[in-house]
């Protein structure tokens, strides 16, 4: 069968603002690739069509899709969309059904499972993928094939008249029996990091696990679940040595949750490194709780330069509210530590939580000044269905949904979530505070600039630079405008 997988267009503006685009990232569409891999395994013919770096040509728009759709003749066309690429998703539905009325549609990902009742508004929508979609797209192709029923299947999300029926697949235990991600089906050169992400170029990304045991209420968890599965060490190093022999990458943002959960798992694909002498540098995001001094030592010397920690809030009530579990002292010791071992520090903040008061906020700008990371990343709180979030949300603030479009955790939108405690506006402008206090320091600027190594370092600084000046520039225009 002739199966098309479609990333749907979604220009960085519309994701980060006008503001802050030049932080944003053009990744490979890595949960379509990983599908796309084993269709190919069972002996489909097989393209993806990722919207989002296409887009950055000025020429590719719905138009220019809908005559690739046409081109390429699928049976089936698989679509992933998170909440606020929903819209998007809907336009590719409407667009294949009006070229071919029989074409199967399928929409995975992280909304259609948080949601599976959306099927119903969905009218040019046949089926959706509910958690892992491997193998449950395998056996959907079989069934279409064989002419079978796909009502029941395990993993699969379908209507039976006026309702929504769906099961739950199994999540895969091995990870190992997946087969590379399909990068060669996809335009890796357009593809380009955020600026904080990356060291050399070309860079790019991986997933080594899936899953997270902790229960933060801002996680998402129906498409992983809540255990921890990884892939093995040496699975791991094999896909570093594929994405450096083929691609010729040098750097690499490992982009699971919590890269080292499994410490002595991390520790062995260090050292794996180490002892295959692999060139590459790399950074990772991982939960404060999970890395000790031995740890961080041994990543530095595996190439680690960067680490992503969620700290989330300066306020201890809101950290007890939203279940993180780690003391602001552990915090601070472990930041010390990162520090010491020459790797820098990218720290996650959210504001705007249910029931956060100005004064929360602000521990949280003063805490971030405090700990004083590399990098720190202020997000809205969004509350994506299928959390907890979701829930507290509902109970303590208004949710604004419209078309989930704002839903993408930055305020240079429009935040999507308004607590009862604070006002829009208010909200708003202790973001923009956030940001411009932060980065706008005198000793913080200085630090950046002794760090300067290169003329990459120097291009990475002007790009943040120049979005933090945007910011500004777009905030006054605002408040004139008012």
């Amino acid at each position: 069968m002739r199966i098309l997988f479609i990333n749907p267009p979604l220009l960085r503006e519309e994701i980060f603002g006008k503001s802050m685009s030049n932080l944003g990232a053009l990744l490979p569409p890595l949960g379509l690739a990983y599908i796309a891999a084993m269709v190919e395994r069972n002996g489909h013919e097989v393209s993806i069509i990722d919207g989002p770096v296409l887009s950055t040509k000025k020429d590719y728009d719905y138009n220019s899709l809908k005559r690739d759709i046409a081109d390429y003749q699928p049976d089936i066309v698989g679509i992933t969309a998170t909440s606020p690429q929903i819209k998007n998703a809907i336009n590719v539905f409407n667009i294949t059904k009006e070229i071919n009325e029989n074409i199967i549609t399928i929409l995975g990902g992280p909304h259609i499972s948080a949601l599976p009742q959306d099927l119903l508004k969905l009218r040019n929508l046949d089926y959706g993928v509910y958690g892992e979609g491997e193998f449950t797209v395998i056996e959907i192709i079989k069934r279409i094939e064989k002419k079978e029923k796909l009502d029941g299947l395990s993993g699969l999300i379908w209507r039976e008249k006026n309702n929504v029926n769906f099961l739950a697949g199994e999540y895969i235990k091995d990870l190992d029996m997946l087969p590379f991600p399909a990068r060669h089906l996809l335009p890796m050169k357009l593809y380009r990091p955020s600026p904080a992400n990356y060291r050399r170029l070309p860079a790019t990304q991986i997933f080594t696990s899936r899953g997270c045991p902790h229960s933060c209420v801002f996680c998402h968890k129906p498409i992983f679940g809540s255990t921890f599965r990884a892939h093995s060490a040496k699975r791991v190093l094999d896909e570093i040595e594929q994405l450096i022999n083929n691609y010729g990458i040098k750097d690499i943002q490992i982009f699971d949750d919590t890269f080292s959960m499994n410490k002595e798992r991390a520790k062995e694909i260090c050292m794996g490194i180490v002892n295959r002498k692999l060139d590459i540098v790399w950074n990772c995001m991982t939960r404060i709780d999970t890395v000790d001094q031995d740890l961080l030592k041994l990543m530095r010397r595996a190439g680690c330069y960067g680490i992503g920690y969620g700290v989330e809030s300066g306020s201890e009530r809101i950290l007890k509210l939203v279940k993180k579990r780690i003391s602001k002292d552990m915090m601070r010791r472990v930041f010390r530590w990162t520090r010491k071992e020459g790797i820098e520090i990218r720290a996650f903040f959210m504001i705007g939580f249910p029931t956060e008061t100005k004064e929360d906020i602000l521990k949280t700008i003063s805490f971030a000044k405090e700990l004083n990371p590399d990098i720190a990343q202020f997000l809205v709180t969004t509350p994506y269905p299928g959390t907890e979030l979701w829930h507290l949300c509902k109970e303590y603030g208004e949710i604004n949904v419209g078309d989930w479009s704002d839903f993408t955790m930055y305020a240079s939108n429009s935040a999507p979530f308004i607590p009862f405690s604070l006002k829009k506006d208010e909200l708003e402008k202790l973001y923009s505070k956030a940001i411009k206090s932060f980065y706008l320091r005198p000793g913080y600027i200085l630090n950046q600039l002794l760090k300067i190594r290169s003329f990459s370092d120097i291009q990475r600084k002007l790009i943040a630079a120049k979005s933090l000046v945007s910011l500004k520039v777009n905030e006054q225009k605002g408040h004139s405008n008012k």
